[in-house]
């Protein structure tokens, strides 16, 4: 009877399973993946490069070739350098995030998300985004593809697994590099940024903060990882600039280094080491003017100010984002008082805070209320919208509404009651639109386009002032672009055109200043006319951003200022002070769209093709498998999209004269939904407990399937699979079919400060079908959750629950003990138990843990790739029930034991990139017959698989 119900409830799930599944095809996107070829011939080889992405992407495909064919060769010439392999660039067809990364191993391969930066963010400096971005992926690319030396031989021997030496290097130095080379062989770059420049200067006046060089990957404070792209390309460039050709002999020289000795090259190409440079480049940023003709200096109250995500100036109040740590908060300042009002923490990542806007009170009539327009990054799998637009109470700072724009926009005008214009980048070109919200129902009631701009142009700036609109755009032909416009957008009118790029440090309805290579530009606007005149650079020297209204003006010069010098006042001394007044008649603009290359003009061949699964290495493979070594080679076929992965890996067991190995396939149908995937496993391995010397052997196969569910701070990976094992032990020899169902649920929080961390739930429920004796039901469930209870104190709970419905042992049992260390993760863990000492046909554990962090390092010694971050005492109980437990000589039937356990956990990173835990845990057992014993176990846990 029970055999029923089981078998119903099994195939009940697959239903329950597949159902969704379906309507997830339905509503996520498939691709159709294509491979588009091209060369560039140079004096120092060939670059071979293969464009994958899906069909309808070709008008991107088409610039990054135009970029490789045009672009690369200031790269290639610099460095004279051309990798030997086909280097890949991946457009992905899902993701809308700024970003790119590359890698060289298993094969040179860079990938690039569709999504340009906007408002204040550092690469929206870039004149074209899609060229910075393969810029800075491809002198990765150059930089950590070169062998020499002895890499080179073993390059020769292993495959490109030889590269991975010369990448064992910190994140500043790649990213500096990269950083560098995207602002010096290109126009535009961050370092041609001034905010970028600023944020990076007010951080290096602090003499306290990052003093030696170890700290630039991390440095515990805001900006956190963003230091390695700030402070590596600003120190890159001042290495270039003491010694041209810098840069090219540290990437030489380091392509033949030993890992962990960078510093031998720092002083080959420039007579010091790293931290000798770093010394004195630091010293650069002591000088600490006071500027004080802009004002007094406005303190940061909750931390530190992220000027990306802007600011808002309203009446006496002044909105800006700051950092405390890993904490973030809005904050509002009195400038009448100086002094900061209220700070408010959010379950989310702010992305911009854009403007302010009235609305009305619908509880109080006559009256209204203000509200901040504010971005956040409510989802961070970045496929579906990347901005969430929400209404913050201007007094209260609380969230009272989201506005339901279409299009995930990443600009937002307010032009009152309802109404909004917002710039969307969709089909790789920008589309500005006019939405209409019903206030008091916060729905969409109509949305109209407006201007639909030519895929060429690049929308860098959206922003209005009274009732005029400005926007400046990028095009790769004809440089940057100045337009201005009513609120209707019917007629732009080009402001200001250059080929070189340019600032907007001050902007009002009648009078803006544009910053050009130390040249301070006004433009005055009339009714039918504009005056541009020039003023003296030295009036508005290290200006970035000058906000008035009519009672106060804030500036960030060395730091933020405020004066009560109102805007009329400001506006009235720039315009005096300006020299060479000329009188513009505006016309009206046009834009042009060009028509993109048609399909059949261009050759694409499907993708993936065989010749992509071709493995490019092999390596030992070396291990130990419960007390019996091994040691064999492996080696990966995957294609540079990661659409299909195999790794194969062969094991001798020398002690044994054995054979053994593993085969692991994945993959993904793209073709109807990359979150559906199917996996297939084989293993077969051999192992000694520590209790019996019988050697054990196992052999397993299966096949899956399973998908993703993306739900912002859920995800939800259903599965169905099948497979048999065979065993071997000390319990018998048997010989097991199963199929079944899996499920994982799990929560991520958004921010550092939410109270619930994380949870994750895994459940398993299976049919197991024994070669001889009756099939039974296997079911095993996981669950886990952290909550913050203060900056300092994480609460983790952990309970596991397993049960095979059957009697005896023969057909097979479960285990538990051991604990979760690098790619080995136990479903039953109790520290102090090793695994497989408790075994049986029911298991449970429960896991209380309070981990406390007491110390804040943040800290290295030079160019060591050993980064100590922070130091936790971690404290709590474990308790275990199974039908056999093993302690010392003894074997316990039936019964329950628990564990009082305290220890240390260092957090570091190792060989610069790994987060790595390491635990020492003393942990004291409670026997059930009275007796105790006492355990140390040591652990390392690291992403490296």
């Amino acid at each position: 009877m029970f055999k029923i119900r089981t078998s119903s409830a099994i195939l009940f799930l697959i239903i329950f399973l597949i159902s969704p599944m379906i309507s997830a095809i339905e509503s996520t996107k498939s691709v159709t993946l294509k491979t588009l070829k091209t060369t560039l011939e140079t004096s120092h080889g060939v670059l071979t490069a293969e464009i994958h992405f899906n069909e309808k992407d070709l008008s991107i495909a088409l610039k990054v070739e135009n970029i490789i064919k045009n672009d690369l060769i200031e790269i290639i010439n610099y460095f004279q350098y051309v990798p030997k392999s086909v280097v890949h660039f991946n457009i992905d067809p899902y993701l809308h995030a700024t970003n790119g990364n590359a890698r060289v191993f298993p094969t040179p391969t860079i990938n690039l998300f569709n999504y340009p930066p906007s408002n204040q963010e550092h690469l929206v400096v870039l004149e074209d985004w899609l060229t910075g971005l393969v810029f800075h992926e491809y002198i990765h690319i150059t930089h950590l593809d070169q062998t020499s030396d002895y890499l080179k031989i073993g390059e020769s021997i292993f495959g490109s697994i030889a590269k991975v030496p010369a990448s064992i290097a910190p994140r500043w130095f790649t990213e500096g590099i990269a950083v560098w080379g995207e602002s010096y062989l290109m126009k535009g770059g961050r370092l041609n940024n001034p905010l970028f420049k600023k944020e990076f200067a007010e951080r290096m006046r602090d003499e306290k903060f990052c003093q030696s060089i170890d700290c630039l990957d991390d440095p515990g404070v805001f900006p956190g990882g963003q230091l390695a792209y700030w402070a590596g390309g600003h120190f890159i460039e001042y290495l270039e600039n003491q010694k041209a050709g810098t840069v090219k002999c540290l990437v030489e020289k380091n392509s033949g280094n030993l890992p962990f000795l960078l510093n031998n090259v720092f002083r080959t190409c420039s007579d010091k080491n790293a931290q000798e440079h770093f010394s004195e480049f630091r010293k650069l940023f002591q000088n600490n003017s006071v500027q004080s003709e802009w004002g007094v200096t406005l303190a940061d109250n909750y931390g530190i100010s992220d000027w990306q995500k802007g600011t808002v100036l309203d009446g006496r109040s002044l909105y800006k984002v700051e950092k405390n740590r890993f904490s973030e908060a809005l904050v509002v300042y009195d400038l009448e008082e100086k002094v900061a009002m209220l700070s408010q923490n959010y379950d989310a990542l702010i992305a911009d805070i854009v403007g302010i806007t009235s609305q009305p009170d619908y509880n109080a009539e006559g009256e209204y209320n203000k509200f901040l327009i504010v971005a956040f990054y409510d989802d961070l799998n970045f496929r579906n919208d990347t901005h969430t637009w929400k209404l913050v109470n201007a007094e209260t700072l609380l969230i009272e509404g989201t506005l339901p724009f279409e299009h995930d926009p990443s600009y937002v005008i307010a032009l009152g009651n309802g109404r909004y214009l917002t710039a969307s980048y969709m089909s790789s070109h920008w589309v500005i639109e006019k939405q209409i919200i019903d206030m008091k129902t916060m729905k969409r009631i109509d949305s109209e386009v407006v201007l639909t701009l030519p895929n060429e142009e690049n929308l860098t700036l959206f922003k209005s002032s009274g009732q005029r609109i400005f926007m400046r755009l990028y095009n790769s032909k004809s440089g940057a672009a100045l337009y201005s416009s009513d609120l209707t957008l019917e007629t732009l009118v080009k402001v200001h055109e250059s080929n070189e790029l340019f600032d907007l440090p001050l902007i009002r309805e009648n009078l803006i200043v544009v910053q050009e290579n130390n040249i301070s530009n006004i433009y005055e606007f009339n009714d039918k006319t504009i005056i541009h005149s020039e003023l003296d650079p030295a009036i508005l020297k290290n200006l970035t951003f000058l906000e008035t209204n009519e009672n106060y003006s804030v500036a960030l010069v060395d730091t933020l200022r405020v004066s009560d010098v109102p805007d009329k006042e400001y506006l009235s001394k720039l315009s005096k002070l300006s020299m060479f007044k000329k009188i513009i008649f505006p016309t009206k603009t046009i834009f042009l769209h060009e028509k993109v290359k048609d399909r059949e003009d261009v050759t694409m061949e499907s993708y993936p093709k065989l010749y992509h699964l071709k493995p490019h290495y092999w390596f030992i493979a070396t291990g130990t498998n419960e007390n019996l070594g091994s040691i064999g080679a492996m080696t990966d076929f995957t294609d540079p999209m990661g659409e299909d992965l195999i790794s194969a890996t062969i094991l001798s067991y020398p002690t044994e004269s054995l054979i053994g190995g593993s085969l692991t396939a994945t993959h993904k149908f793209s073709s109807v939904s990359d979150l559906i995937t199917g996996a297939l496993n084989f293993n077969h391995e051999y192992s000694k407990t520590s209790f019996d010397s019988t050697l054990n052997q196992t052999t397993e196969f299966s096949v899956g399937f399973n998908y993703e569910l993306q739900m912002k701070r859920w995800t939800w990976y259903p599965g169905i699979f099948t497979g048999n094992t065979k065993t071997q032990d000390f319990i018998s020899n048997r010989n097991v079919k199963n199929y079944g169902v899996s499920s994982i649920l799990s929560y991520s929080a958004l921010t550092f400060d939410d109270f619930f961390k994380s949870f994750f739930i895994q459940t398993r429920l299976q049919k197991d079908l024994p070669s001889s004796g009756a099939a039974y039901s296997n079911w095993q469930n996981l669950i886990r959750a952290e909550a913050r209870l203060s900056e300092n104190f994480v609460l983790v709970g952990k309970i596991s629950y397993a049960k095979l419905f059957k009697t005896g042992f023969s057909q097979g049992v479960l285990y538990g003990g051991g604990i979760n260390e690098l790619s080995t993760r136990r479903w039953h863990e109790f520290y102090g138990l090793p695994y497989s000492n408790a075994y049986g046909n029911k298991i449970s554990t429960q896991r209380l843990l309070i981990d406390y962090n007491a110390w804040n390092i943040y800290r290295g010694y030079g160019l060591l790739p050993f980064y100590f971050k922070e130091f936790h005492i971690r404290a709590g109980k474990d308790f275990m029930h199974a039908e056999r437990i093993i302690l010392g000589n003894t074997i316990y039937r039936n019964k329950s034991i628990d564990s009082w356990f305290v220890g240390p956990r260092l957090k570091m990173n190792l060989f610069y990139h790994v987060p790595a835990d390491i635990d020492l845990v003393y942990s004291s057992i409670n026997h059930p017959d009275g007796r105790v014993s006492n355990q140390i176990n040591f652990s390392l846990n690291a992403d490296i698989f």
